[in-house]
């Protein structure tokens, strides 16, 4: 649990690192962009909380033909226990799942920090069309019991730049469907600083909210689409993370 807490603040620095290399000017345009238009935002997704099930395909697509010191295969395809919250300018996650892999002995847990800015391009009574710009960290790690604590456990530090297009409609005055396609380009480090490579995610979000069920709380469920290429410089750490993700959670 230590090294799970030490791992997320390492990630909320990494996150601030990247915003303080981004140029001002490109930064103050976009929040300019958002501040223009915030006065004609007719609504907006609430902030959700709530546990998710996070199915995962990860799969080595390294050259088969490399042998090494560190040779060994992290494939599995199971499930992930996944805590989510959400807002409409932030998002936090953990998963973790256990007993995975043909010998199950593999162990996954992953960290996810994310600070959004839409910006609005198209808005009417019921709708709007947006820009979803991001910035993002994730934490992968993957290993055994033989592995743990090792320089061959898969432990990649990521960080990304996204943008892409998000849709909000809106049936009723409680009832809102929310669906956000967006690319991620970035990079990825190993934990112990010697590899790194550029890593690319994709995020298919889907969410649908009943607003005000009672007292101000609601109801959220959604489904996610995830597909992450871990392109490492070490031909060992070369993964792709495929997840499908089922959420409900609670609305305020």
């Amino acid at each position: 649990m230590k090294v799970v807490f030490s791992t997320c603040f390492r990630q909320i620095l990494l996150l601030l690192g990247i915003i303080s290399f981004l140029p001002a000017t490109a930064a103050a345009q976009m929040f300019s962009v958002s501040s223009s238009v915030a006065q004609n935002r007719p609504f907006e997704m609430p902030a959700v909380a709530g546990p998710a099930l996070e199915f995962t395909d990860l799969s080595f697509f390294g050259p088969n033909s490399f042998e090494g010191d560190n040779l060994i295969r992290y494939n599995f395809n199971g499930p992930l226990y996944r805590a989510v919250i959400e807002t409409p300018g932030f998002m936090f996650s953990i998963s973790d799942g256990t007993s995975l892999g043909e010998d199950k002995d593999i162990r996954a847990t992953r960290l996810g920090i994310a600070i959004k800015s839409p910006a609005l391009i198209a808005a009417g009574n019921n709708y709007r069309l947006t820009i979803p710009f991001s910035l993002s960290t994730d934490y992968t790690l993957v290993r055994t019991s033989e592995t743990a604590n090792s320089n061959r456990e898969l432990a990649q530090n990521s960080g990304y730049i996204g943008a892409g297009l998000g849709f909000l409609y809106r049936f009723t005055d409680s009832f809102y469907l929310n669906s956000i396609s967006a690319p991620h380009f970035g990079f990825t480090v190993g934990s112990y600083g010697a590899t790194g490579g550029i890593s690319y995610k994709l995020n298919q979000d889907i969410r649908f909210a009943l607003i005000d069920i009672w007292r101000g709380y609601g109801l959220v469920t959604g489904y996610s689409l995830q597909f992450i290429r871990f392109n490492n410089s070490d031909p060992n750490f070369k993964y792709d993370w495929l997840s499908h993700t089922f959420l409900i959670g609670v609305s305020f």
